[in-house]
């Protein structure tokens, strides 16, 4: 079954028990990391280490049997073992169909995937059997961030002052992980859990650094703007921070992919200010600038070419061969060259 908004939390706060295979998905990873791991503290004794077994995607299409041996396995302290199967992909589609059909495992067990089209074969076998539940992970933005922060910091037990929350949210990316990690410094720094403290603007300045410019944005904005110099210093900076290649390629299409919403607004009737200020979640205020300046040096061809381009790239880095980097590399000054050649036509 597909579960959105409402259901999905519902769900996740209370699973049904005839589900027996719960499948995240979607570009935000933290996300998919947090509802796995409160998924698997519902389900497993978070005292026993060996009430979970994690297994590989890859490692699953190469062994079928490996799913059911793992759900049938019980923990040192003779509990039922919860399986959580990680980047999980197509190729695994009908090892994941065996094992629902025979019905083994007494815990569900839980998969997680990047992101998926709506004719994935592992999407649409999650959304169209009753025994299994497929949930998006999709970056928090707008009023949905704005809920998440009050909801954490009232969970605990800090008060959030009316000034802080907009100076919070300036400040904050997408990333579900990154998004508590932050709240979580903010709050040891007010005074700690339960403390009764009130955060204020002035604590966010002092204690929040700004996540919105991590490295992924640099290379992003720097691939749009044709900058080579940028982009070179933001791809060494990211690989040297141990960022995936595959992460690159995905946050620049994100980029692309919003620069490519707003270039539709735009042909709607809206005025390119208006278009950038529309999409959700919100341009940060500090880029608003080099945003609409690369959404008027794009074309909505070009843009659809470069993001088709990066999907052929992610398929490339997922063929085995340990060249990851240097496709990755190479499709970044591809499109970096593009952006330079599309704002030169302009100028000329």
């Amino acid at each position: 079954m597909k579960l959105n908004g409402g259901k999905a939390e519902a769900f996740l706060k209370s699973p049904r028990d005839s589900v027996r295979a719960i499948l995240f998905f979607g570009p935000d990873s933290g996300l998919i990391r947090e509802r796995g791991k409160a998924l698997v503290s519902h389900f497993a004794d978070a005292d026993d280490p060996f009430a979970v077994t994690e297994v590989s995607g890859d490692v699953l299409k190469k062994d079928g049997a490996l799913l059911s041996d793992a759900s049938n396995a019980m923990s040192l302290m003779g509990s039922a073992s919860v399986v959580r199967v990680r980047d999980l992909t197509d190729a695994a589609a009908p090892i994941v169909e065996s094992w629902l059909d025979s019905g083994a495992g007494a815990l569900p067990a839980i998969f997680e995937a990047s992101e998926l089209t709506p004719r994935s074969k592992i999407r649409v076998l999650f959304e169209t059997r009753d025994d299994a539940a497929a949930i998006g992970c999709y970056p928090d933005e707008g009023r949905d961030l704005g809920a998440v922060v009050r909801e954490h910091f009232s969970s605990q037990g800090i008060k959030l002052a009316p000034d802080a929350l907009p100076a919070l949210l300036a400040r904050l990316g997408t990333d579900r992980l990154a998004i508590r990690q932050e709240l979580d410094k903010l709050i040891l720094y007010a005074g700690g859990p339960d403390s009764g403290a009130t955060v204020t603007e002035d604590d966010v300045e002092a204690a929040i650094g700004d996540i919105k410019t991590s490295s992924l944005d640099d290379i992003a904005f720097a691939v749009g703007a044709g900058d080579q110099k940028r982009l070179s210093i933001s791809m060494d900076r990211a690989f040297s921070e141990g960022t995936a290649a595959i992460a690159v390629i995905r946050g620049v299409q994100r980029h692309l992919d919003r620069l490519h919403q707003a270039k539709a607004n735009v042909e709607n009737g809206s005025s390119i200010g208006e278009a950038v200020k529309r999409l959700r979640p919100p341009v940060f205020f500090k880029m608003m600038d080099s945003f609409i300046s690369q959404a008027n040096v794009w074309s909505t061809p070009d843009l659809a070419r470069a993001l088709t381009l990066l999907l052929q790239t992610e398929r490339d880095c997922k063929s085995g061969l340990d060249i990851d980097r240097s496709l990755c590399e190479r499709t970044m000054i591809q499109l970096t060259q593009a952006a330079r050649r599309n704002r030169r036509q302009i100028t000329n």
